[in-house]
């Protein structure tokens, strides 16, 4: 019983140095900022209780939790195809190879063309995401909120100012720019390989505004009970935040950002039928754990993605649909407390491209990505109970309790599944050029949600 009730304040020293010594890295950047965020100033008399709200376990554990989420998504955004807009096939009459379709294809799908025995296809893009909602929260105006309480300390009965909390209302701002070089071969004109390469570069910025609220010492006659939980004042002060008065620390600011190599892509496709006006491929992407995990350039898993694709051209109309199941491999070195791991996904894309003259096509897609059993964050109201007696002198001060309810962050363990609308032109102004103009729009509010992602692209066949 001893040992259960030392804990917490073990874990306190544990914390505030994991704090001092953390790595600067942005997975990590949101616990860091606001522990340090919490951390108070010492009393003006009796004990320290400097570290008392950031070592508290569940809200830790529920930030855990949208910390990964964060991580998730940020690093497994989808990628365009790294198939080419030009798809040839070899018509043995005339002895050479001519175009497969009117269409340049779709831009974040797969369709059964290739590009051809011997052909390759290069190509660029350019994505910009800044991030809007998290699972329906509005990530600019602070509904991401958060209640630290009391670490217990080991005595029987409980200090009552153990029932003092400290509520944050955080902000965060999150840019994701992503270029991706892609290149596809091939083998034959059943068989093609692609390749993708991210370079990524993610911006984060986290606002809170964090306040004590004295629910147990608030009314008590004796100011120095009434200090015993403040923020930092004078040179003490954190010079991240506006400390208005002891009980409120308002705009506190960190900026950070990382860049480099994401998780690499490979692709194969194989088409099975030979109609050239419908068929069936099989495919399967390999994502390879290049992106450096604690900056959320990758997921640090390699991810195996089976599919099947099935598409047809019926004139200048021609619809597509993608089928499949992503395997997550772990690595189970280098990860973060309360980290369970990136999730297994079910993911399917269907849409359509129209060939609008012979130098124009418009695609339209819609991309499903199921996230299974996962983490899944929100916030609801929650009520915490506090002694309002003062039991420090007396341990046998009959106990007066009130009950106050807080909007909190929570977690809970789910299927997410995240929808995304794709609509662009794939436009061919000379040869074998093609400048592809697109933009990704959210079509729920599960996830991570950017509600504009615009994208470009130049892809070129040899």
């Amino acid at each position: 019983m001893m040992l259960r009730r030392a804990l917490p304040v073990i874990l306190v020293t544990v914390l505030v140095s994991g704090v001092a010594s953390a790595q600067d890295n942005l997975r990590d950047l949101l616990t860091n900022f606001l522990a340090r965020g919490i951390t108070l100033a010492p009393p003006v008399a009796g004990p320290p209780h400097v570290a008392h709200f950031n070592s508290e376990i569940g809200a830790f554990q529920a930030f855990s939790a949208l910390n990964q989420q964060l991580a998730l998504q940020l690093s497994s955004f989808p990628l365009p195809s790294s198939s080419g807009g030009f798809s040839y096939t070899y018509d043995p009459t005339l002895g050479t190879f001519k175009r497969g379709s009117d269409s340049f294809g779709p831009i974040y799908a797969e369709r059964v063309d290739t590009v051809g025995q011997g052909r390759f296809n290069v190509g660029a893009n350019f994505s910009h995401f800044s991030f809007d909602e998290l699972n329906g929260l509005n990530l600019s105006n602070g509904d991401l909120k958060l209640v630290f309480g009391h670490v217990e300390i080991p005595r029987t009965p409980e200090f009552y100012f153990e029932g003092d909390v400290i509520q944050s209302q955080l902000s965060l701002k999150i840019t994701d720019n992503i270029a991706a070089f892609v290149a596809t071969y091939g083998i034959t004109n059943r068989f093609d390989i692609g390749v993708a390469v991210p370079y990524v570069d993610v911006s984060m910025s986290p606002t809170s505004d964090l306040q004590v609220n004295r629910l147990a010492t608030g009314n008590d006659p004796n100011p120095a009970f009434r200090a015993i939980h403040r923020f930092p004042v004078g040179d003490l002060a954190d010079p991240s935040c506006a400390t208005v008065t002891p009980d409120v620390e308002q705009g506190c600011t960190l900026s950070q950002s990382a860049s480099g190599i994401g998780d690499v892509l490979m692709r194969l496709k194989y088409r099975l039928t030979d109609d050239p006006n419908a068929g069936v491929a099989i495919a399967t992407d390999a994502r390879f754990p290049t992106g450096k995990e604690e900056d959320l350039l990758g997921t640090g898993v390699f991810q195996l993605r089976a599919y099947v694709i099935a598409s047809g051209h019926f004139g200048f109309f021609s619809p597509h649909l993608n089928v499949g199941y992503t395997w997550a491999i772990h690595r189970h070195n280098n990860q973060p407390a309360g980290y369970t791991g990136i999730p297994d996904q079910v993911n399917y894309t269907g849409g359509f491209d129209v060939a609008i003259g012979s130098r124009v096509t418009f695609a339209f897609d819609v991309i499903g990505t199921t996230y299974l059993n996962t983490p899944i964050v929100g916030v609801e109201n929650t009520n915490f109970t506090a002694n309002t007696a003062n039991n420090i002198l007396d341990p046998n001060t009959p106990p007066v309790y009130v009950t106050t309810t807080l909007p909190q962050l929570t977690v809970h363990t789910g299927d997410l599944n995240t929808l995304t609308g794709s609509g662009g032109f794939k436009i061919n102004p000379f040869g074998n050029l093609l400048i592809t103009l697109n933009a990704l729009f959210a079509l729920n509010n599960n996830g991570l949600v950017d509600h504009l992602t615009p994208m470009v692209g130049l892809d070129y066949a040899f």
